[in-house]
């Protein structure tokens, strides 16, 4: 990796160590809610089950084309608003991209920067685990190369999922999740080169 793109990586993990930080505050003091109390469901219904997440979310090969690379994540979450056993959910996440060269454009490493918004529902709460849906979607920017290589720096994400709630202690959880993620410029720019393929989550949730 170039003294460039290792700059731009650092750059991108303090500002999310510092997002985090903001997060974990905001979170503390119900400042979070407040930020997002013009939406009715955060407004009127606050978290009645407050939890925080840290996942690894790799790509499973083989369900993309592979010629756009294969990107990581890591996500840092919380519980956002929370009614019965729908929740909103918020995730900060720094991804790791290794964009596969196209044509002209040379791809390359590089690290991005984003938060996703996603409602989940759960099951009732098992003995031994309890298993969640989510839907959601968010904005990330790359900020060593774009991906993919032909693509642009700004990308929207959606995602869809089915999880796992595996309890290993009184306040504390595996979470364990497939995911379906598609990124794109949604054809705000000239490029709309997307990526679409199945994640495994992997993380905990305390």
């Amino acid at each position: 990796m170039g003294a460039g793109k290792l700059l731009s990586c650092c750059v991108a993990l303090i500002i999310f160590a510092c997002g985090v930080a903001l997060a974990a505050e905001t979170e503390d003091d119900g400042a979070t809610n407040r930020l997002l109390s013009f939406i009715p469901f955060v407004r009127d219904n606050p978290c009645e089950e407050p939890y925080r997440q840290l996942a690894a979310s790799p790509p499973l090969q083989g369900t993309s084309h592979g010629d756009e690379g294969y990107p990581w994540r890591i996500l840092y979450g919380y519980c956002v608003a929370q009614a019965g056993r729908l929740s909103l959910h918020q995730d900060w996440v720094v991804s790791y991209l290794d964009a596969t060269a196209q044509g002209d454009a040379q791809g390359g490493e590089g690290v991005s920067l984003g938060t996703d918004v996603s409602f989940q529902w759960r099951h009732k709460q098992g003995a031994s685990f309890t298993p969640y849906y989510e839907l959601g979607g968010g904005i990330q920017y790359a900020a060593g190369t774009p991906f993919p290589a032909h693509g642009s720096r700004w990308m929207f994400t959606i995602n869809a999922g089915i999880g796992i709630l595996i309890p290993l202690k009184p306040t504390l959880q595996l979470n364990t999740a497939i995911r379906y993620l598609h990124l794109s410029n949604a054809g705000l720019w000239s490029d709309n080169a997307g990526y679409d393929a199945f994640h495994l989550l992997v993380g905990v949730r305390w």
